[in-house]
């Protein structure tokens, strides 16, 4: 199904150095490590290449540049296959009647998830981290993504259509990983805990992207959505919060069964409906980040039952080494029900670049609020307070305290160091306000760490240009 927005492929404006198109869109703000992130496909590249996607690139008489018919579901999928093969080596298809994923979309998810096993101790020996995807769906993206991205994970992948199961079990057999990827066949009302078996051990992770709609109407009310895909992909009884919710019940029997307890959500309004659910359920550990690629924007939710809170795992083991030194100083306390905005800083020169980019930040806030408004406060090693005061006009003003933290660790894709910063709110006064403050905030943070929204590329593009 390609939803509202989801054209991940539209062609770009100008060619780019490389053979990828630039494009201007969500997908420069993808993920650090998508090899998709600000790029598109090269059509003409990609149909030399395969002649299964050559048969569906036609030339524009006028502006001589390739496209695809993304109305034409054979086209959509043959794109997908082209991708799959060319950037992962994968073998890959999907039936013309079930649901095929934007590539870019998925892989953000896979990303994002390997942030998240970051923030905690590292499994122990050499054993393999395993996954848990709930619906896989015909085309078994996740386990095959996550396999190829992650050379250590393994998959248990259920679904509950056996069409589905029979085209994800040939993307499996026909990549060789039927020792990593397990696929089940489960009962329409089963999540998690009805699918494990007691030889399956503790789980790292599990995800899902749940059914979007909660009716067939639904479907046919939202006319944007060029829809493909079986009604067991896109509807559940109410819908995706109904879906997840089920999620959030067995997360609660299991609890540390699984380490990271994730999901995607279609809706904006779904986050808030879940996080609420969350902190009804007294979980405290949440994070929460978007998915950004094409004109679309997906959101993904984190939570975990370790007692430790995720952002206290984002620096080098703090809090042993405060107990080991003998360290009086009061622990800051996250506020409950607030997630962690987590996010990679690639290292730059093989350089941790973030002294000074958090010196930059600190400045631009600065600048936005004013220098009394501002105050920074190192808490250690890795780990750095910022208090802002925000005028909220009629409101008054607002006093936030984020507390920003970091570890350095090595990607596992490309071998290049980067840190895994964890963005907080600490102190909020007064509260209602201060929590939907520290969404714009942390943003800002993120923005201005990774550097890749569009003040920076208009900064980056004018330097260029005075050299």
């Amino acid at each position: 199904m390609k939803r509202k927005g989801d054209n991940d492929h539209a062609p770009g404006k100008k060619k780019a150095k490389g053979g990828w198109v630039s494009i201007s869109s969500n997908n420069a703000r993808m993920h650090p490590r998508n090899p998709f992130n600000g790029k598109e496909p090269d059509f003409s590249a990609l149909a030399a290449k395969y002649d299964f996607f050559a048969n569906h690139v036609k030339v524009n008489p006028k502006t001589q540049r390739p496209y695809i018919k993304y109305k034409d579901p054979k086209a959509v999928i043959c794109l997908n296959r082209a991708l799959m093969k060319d950037t992962f080596g994968l073998e890959w298809n999907v039936p013309i009647d079930r649901l095929c994923p934007p590539i870019s979309n998925r892989l953000n998810y896979i990303l994002w998830i390997q942030d998240l096993l970051k923030l905690n101790a590292p499994l122990s020996g050499n054993a393999s981290a395993v996954g848990f995807d709930i619906g896989t769906g015909a085309s078994c993206i996740y386990p095959l993504l996550g396999t190829a991205v992650e050379k250590n994970w393994r998959f248990i992948a259920t679904d509950i259509d056996d069409k589905s199961l029979e085209s994800a079990r040939k993307n499996v057999v026909g990549n060789n990983l039927e020792t990593r990827i397990d696929l089940r066949k489960v009962n329409r009302s089963v999540r998690i805990a009805g699918a494990l078996r007691d030889s399956d051990g503790p789980l790292a992770f599990c995800m899902c992207n749940p059914p979007f709609f909660a009716s067939a109407l639904d479907i046919k009310q939202n006319q944007d959505a060029a829809c493909m895909g079986s009604r067991d992909e896109l509807v559940c009884e109410g819908g995706e919060e109904a879906f997840v919710s089920g999620i959030v019940d067995d997360s609660v029997a299991l609890k540390g069964r699984v380490r990271w307890y994730t999901t995607m959500l279609g809706k904006k309004s779904s986050v808030k409906t879940i996080l609420r659910l969350l902190r009804s359920k007294g979980i405290k550990n949440i994070v929460t980040t978007d998915f950004l690629q094409g004109r679309t924007t997906r959101w993904g939710i984190g939570w975990c039952f370790e007692q430790a809170r995720p952002q206290d795992h984002a620096i080098r083991a703090t809090v042993n080494r405060q107990v080991a030194m003998g360290n009086q100083k009061a622990k800051k306390k996250t506020i409950d029900g607030v997630g962690a905005n987590v996010f990679p800083v690639p290292f730059v020169m093989a350089k941790s670049v973030l002294p000074d980019r958090l010196h930059d930040l600190v400045e631009a806030f600065k600048k936005k609020h004013g220098n009394d408004r501002v105050a920074t406060e190192e808490d250690g090693d890795g780990k750095v307070s910022i208090q802002l005061q925000v005028d909220m006009k009629e409101q008054g003003t607002v006093e936030l305290e984020l507390q920003v933290s970091w570890k350095q660790s090595q990607n596992s894709q490309t071998g290049a160091m980067e840190d895994t910063v964890s963005v907080c709110l600490t102190r909020a006064e007064p509260l209602n306000l201060g929590k939907a403050e520290f969404f714009k905030a942390s943003q800002q943070v993120q923005a201005d760490l990774q550097r890749t929204n569009r003040k920076w590329r208009r900064m980056m593009a004018k330097q260029g240009m005075n050299k």
